[in-house]
């Protein structure tokens, strides 16, 4: 597994002046100076209730609004004349995810982003207002931090389940917690026809472990970041031994590890072709990736499914690394 990030000193080198993929895994890099631009935060922050004395135009200074407390990294910023325009780089400190933000996004649950400026936004949090500023010094690209710009889109992280359908009991798999298990009536179906092409291989073995999907009508549903719309399904990998068929997720190693029904498990979810990516640990893209080519699967087919060998948070090919995801993959299915 690769010490740092590959993604990260080419996406966000451009934004904070990191250095090559060559540098060391905690490597600091220095914060680069905010685009010039229009003062957003200063016309977010007149209609703020604190008292302001000698303030020109009857504005609020920067300094009247407290810090907020949420564990958030603001990374970069670009402001404009036209807020809808500005945008800010922040991490989620707590699961290292790096989002591009823009004015009205959900940044943290029942906290959006309410101005842009230059090296500092504006939160608006249960009716009030939080300033998260960029550090003077370095910031901390960590090895977990992950920053996938082509995957996500801003509803990612927001929104319910209208329409859900709860996946029923059926031959060929077992639910951890069928109150977890809502989907959208399309996710359902293509988890189904996945496993009932899996099933149909005659391989054998122990059942599909469907874990997590959505909640009944989805939204937030902790400690998930996503499986909010019904689209989100977490699947065990098949093992061998006493862990088989145990329920509960376990964590897989080359020791117990059924790589060829595991393989065969996760070609048949992308054999639906309508399959947005799938969240793998690294270590174990490693073992399938070796497997794959032992079955003669191209160099074509390789290079567009895996992302390894080319780093833990390279923005290529369907599988991904997200930490996390040792004891199960996640699938994430299109709309």
């Amino acid at each position: 597994m690769t010490p740092r990030s590959a993604l990260l000193p080419v996406c966000l080198g451009l934004l904070l002046g990191c250095g090559d993929a060559t540098a060391e895994p905690e490597g600091a890099v220095e914060a680069a100076p905010a685009v010039e631009a229009a003062p957003a935060i200063e016309a977010a922050v007149a209609a703020a209730p604190a008292a302001c004395d000698g303030c020109s135009n009857g504005q609020v200074p920067e300094d009247s609004i407290e810090e907020t407390e949420l564990p958030l990294t603001l990374l970069a910023t670009t402001a404009a004349a036209d807020p809808s325009a500005s945008q800010a780089t922040i991490r989620d400190d707590p699961s290292g995810v790096i989002r591009v933000f823009r004015v009205g996004d959900l940044v943290w649950e029942g906290t959006t982003i309410a101005a842009v400026d230059r090296g500092a936004v504006i939160l608006g949090r249960a009716g009030q207002q939080e300033r998260l500023a960029m550090g003077t010094g370095t910031v901390e690209l960590r090895a977990t931090d992950v920053y996938y710009p082509d995957l996500f889109a801003d509803e990612d992280f927001a929104g319910v389940l209208a329409q859900g359908v709860k996946l029923p009991p059926g031959p060929g798999y077992v639910i951890k917690n069928e109150d977890h298990a809502w989907g959208t009536p399309r996710t359902i179906r293509l988890l189904q026809e996945s496993i009932r092409a899996y099933t149909r291989g005659g391989r054998g073995g122990p059942k599909v472990h469907v874990g997590d999907i959505s909640l009944h009508g989805g939204g937030v549903f902790p400690p998930h970041l996503s499986h909010r719309h019904g689209r989100d399904i977490d699947v065990g990998y098949v093992l061998r031994g006493v862990d088989a068929d145990v329920t509960r997720f376990i964590v897989a190693t080359k020791d117990n590890l059924d790589v060829a029904r595991s393989w065969a498990l996760v070609e048949a979810v992308l054999a639906t072709d309508q399959v947005h990516y799938v969240f793998m640990d690294y270590g174990l893209q490693k073992l399938f990736y070796e497997h794959a080519i032992a079955a003669g699967v191209s160099a074509r087919r390789l290079n567009d499914v895996f992302q390894y060998p080319r780093g833990e948070g390279a923005p290529f090919g369907v599988i991904r690394h997200w930490r996390g995801h040792r004891n199960h993959f996640h699938v994430r299915f299109r709309e």
